[in-house]
């Protein structure tokens, strides 16, 4: 009977039975979540399938637990996989991301109002920011990784800032090392205050007395200070400009919902008034043409080059949802390519992504080992999706991807200026402006004119 009641005991659960049958459901609801977004019999799909194996085995060890408990512990692993597979809780609602406005191709715009006046509205440059010093890196990645916006996980509550704890742990010394590469912050500080000082300027210079200011999403000034600012300003009505020119809910998206939820708490009395898409501008596309252009030299030919359009990734559930950003960037590229009238030997590909989800395809760094399979020997980079150069261009692009070509047996490797305040750029933001506010006077529709019909003509 006491040999029985000992054998009894291995199939009564304890504490230590419950806790292992629950982390082994829960951890893989989130491992199945992540296997979901694979490509089926990858390695990565075996890596998330089997990835809750070594642990269970572990602490079946360290807690004693009877191997009768596999059969229920294998249960809990395929229901867990099951649910994370299917499980799918978008962070904002449908109600949200409409308020959101955040694209613009399809939208009927309201009429503007013509009696509010340029004093009462304050424009806000829109970025996501970057870490100012080194030691500013940890929190902007933590901020960062924490946006379900961006990184949507099952359960957020449970599982958002357990994922950026992980992975700013494992990532934040490589990312400080990197920004030490480029000066030891972001430079997108110095970036934005100069874009945003060029608008202003050549918004007077076209008669309108606007406050033009900026914010970003996860370092200083975040959308509370830059309300709070244009509140005592003074400012009735806020027109959002997004930096990032191709719409997407985790860019434009996440900029509008961000700057919408702080002013309820720090100014609900202000008005936002809906801002027109640039991505298609002339003078926008112009300003590409002339960066790629600087990078020849008077004897060379852009012939002698193979052109490799370098967009920021994107998850690929983005896509797989109706985000317009992959389609954008595409019809940005064309118009670029059209007016350098090169018909072949150029490519759109994606860079700089994390995580264990399926990203936009194929990867810059892939396209390039590709190119250079193929006798490619020189290449230029143009990134299409970046209005400022940072952590991105300067350290991503210019460095280690200029690393892996010449690595890869390309000989001349060149990367385009961002856009920064060139002058069409600056162009591209004041025309988006006052066309969002539909007061441009008689006088600069002429100037926007004949600028128009100089560029086609050249």
């Amino acid at each position: 009977m006491l040999e029985l009641s000992a054998m009894d005991t291995q199939f009564f659960p304890s504490y230590s039975h419950l806790a292992l049958i629950a982390g082994t459901f829960f951890l893989n609801v989130l491992f199945g979540y992540f296997r979901s977004r694979t490509r089926t019999w990858s390695l990565a799909w075996f890596f998330w399938t089997n990835a809750s194996v070594i642990p269970i085995i572990y602490l079946m060890i360290k807690w004693n637990v009877s191997p009768l408990w596999i059969p229920i512990l294998v249960l809990m692993v395929a229901a867990g996989q099951l649910i994370g597979g299917y499980l799918y809780h978008p962070q904002v609602s449908e109600e949200d991301i409409e308020k959101s406005e955040h694209i613009s191709d399809g939208k009927i715009y309201p009429e503007p109002n013509e009696h509010v006046s340029d004093s009462e509205i304050a424009v806000v440059l829109l970025n996501m920011g970057g870490p100012k010093t080194i030691a500013d890196v940890k929190d902007f990645l933590y901020r960062l990784f924490s946006d379900s916006l961006i990184i949507r996980l099952p359960w957020p509550w449970l599982t958002q800032k357990l994922f950026a704890m992980i992975i700013v742990n494992a990532r934040h010394q490589e990312a400080q090392k990197r920004y030490a590469l480029i000066g030891g912050g972001s430079p997108i500080y110095a970036s934005t205050e100069a874009q945003t000082m060029a608008l202003e300027m050549e918004l007077k210079r076209r008669g309108r007395n606007l406050f033009v200011t900026y914010s970003f999403n996860y370092s200083d000034p975040l959308p509370e200070e830059t309300l709070a600012q244009i509140r005592r300003s003074g400012q009735k009505y806020i027109l959002p400009v997004s930096l990032y020119p191709h719409n997407s809910f985790a860019t434009t998206g996440s900029n509008m919902h961000y700057l919408n939820k702080a002013a309820k708490r720090v100014y609900p009395s202000a008005a936002f008034l809906p801002c027109r898409s640039y991505y298609l501008a002339d003078s926008y596309i112009n300003a590409f043409v002339d960066r790629i252009l600087e990078q020849l030299k008077p004897s060379e030919s852009l012939d002698d080059f193979y052109l490799l359009f370098s967009a920021h990734g994107l998850p690929l559930y983005f896509l797989l949802e109706g985000d317009p950003y992959a389609f954008e960037i595409a019809q940005t590229v064309a118009r670029i390519v059209d007016r350098l009238k090169k018909q072949d030997s150029w490519v759109i590909a994606y860079q700089s992504a994390v995580g264990p989800m399926r990203w936009l395809k194929p990867s810059t760094e892939a396209m390039i080992n590709h190119l250079a399979k193929r006798g490619i020997k020189k290449l230029l980079v143009v990134p299409v999706s970046f209005v400022s150069d940072h952590i991105e261009t300067l350290c991503e692009i210019d460095i280690e991807y200029r690393a892996v070509a010449e690595s890869a047996g390309i000989k001349d490797f060149r990367v385009s200026k961002a856009l920064e305040c060139h002058p069409g750029f600056i162009h591209a933001l004041a025309d988006c402006v006052e066309n969002s506010l539909g007061r441009s006077s008689k006088r600069q529709s002429i100037l926007s004119k004949i600028r128009q019909e100089l560029n086609n003509v050249l």
